[in-house]
């Protein structure tokens, strides 16, 4: 490995090998108290993939590093190869989204994208898509963007990197293109099917015209142009529920934060 690649973080030093550090920059998805005062982090990284890193001391008020590697922060690591996790030896956050974190539902929708990154991902296989995904959803939550069509948008893009993207344009059972009105969705099918083919009564979610074509957009544009899309009340929903369906079928569970996105969007609706 040349010292240029190194200092990029381009890969991480075999176990053994020489130099026994490495540096990259990470997006901190999930944290976790160790003993004494240590922490576990687990950060995404633009090369590197997922990442388990220990952060020794983290929990003192004298750390130096902890306030760096909040969840949600993006910040340039430096790290040792250690022997069950490396260790975060040096740390600086570059972005902390201080806009989100102070604000509920951007933040709920936030730490659900994290923890959906966490879930769907494996650990040390890179995910650069999904990297920039995230990092430029955290940034439009900034902007002050739409938090349900970011995480609709986001949602639909880190199933796609982990290999399960929805069919949105042909039927999954015989291939034909989706007529206007006569389609449904079912998650467990892996997206559209015509309304001639069978599918399990159970699984079967309904998904209108305007649905479909937000979820096409979303699939095709950035999450600049996708957060510019007014979504109506119905189509809202829709999409939540639809995709809500995908992940469950894809992780055999709910996201834990999933309940907290729910619970700040009816407080919303209470105070609206």
């Amino acid at each position: 490995m040349t010292a240029q690649a190194y200092h990029d973080g381009l890969q991480r030093p075999p176990p053994g090998g020489r130099p026994r550090a490495y540096k990259t920059d990470g997006l901190v998805l999930r944290a976790y108290r160790m003993r004494d005062a240590d922490r576990l982090v687990t950060v995404l990284t633009p090369s590197l993939g997922k990442l388990k890193l220990t952060v020794r001391g983290a929990r003192r008020l004298t750390s130096k590093l902890g306030g760096h590697l909040d969840v949600l922060n993006r910040a340039h690591l430096a790290i040792a190869i250690g022997h069950t996790f490396d260790v975060v030896t040096g740390a600086e956050s570059a972005e902390s989204f201080a806009g989100v974190k102070a604000d509920l539902s951007r933040l709920a929708e936030a730490l659900y994208l994290m923890e959906l990154a966490d879930l769907l991902l494996p650990e040390a296989a890179p995910h650069p898509a999904a990297y920039a995904l995230l990092l430029d959803a955290l940034r439009a939550l900034e902007a002050g963007r739409s938090p349900v069509s970011v995480a609709r948008h986001t949602e639909l893009g880190l199933l796609r990197d982990a290999g399960f993207m929805p069919e949105l344009h042909s039927c999954v059972m015989c291939r034909r293109e989706i007529e206007p009105e006569r389609h449904r969705y079912v998650a467990a099918m892996g997206g559209v099917v015509c309304d001639e083919c069978p599918a399990p009564a159970s699984g079967v979610l309904p998904l209108s015209v305007d649905a479909l074509k937000v979820l096409r957009h979303f699939a095709e544009r950035g999450v600049a142009e996708a957060s510019q899309v007014a979504l109506s009340g119905v189509v809202r929903d829709e999409l939540e529920t639809a995709l809500g369906a995908s992940v469950r079928y894809v992780l055999e569970r709910e996201p834990h934060t999933a309940g907290f996105v729910e619970r700040v969007a009816h407080l919303r609706e209470r105070g609206a």
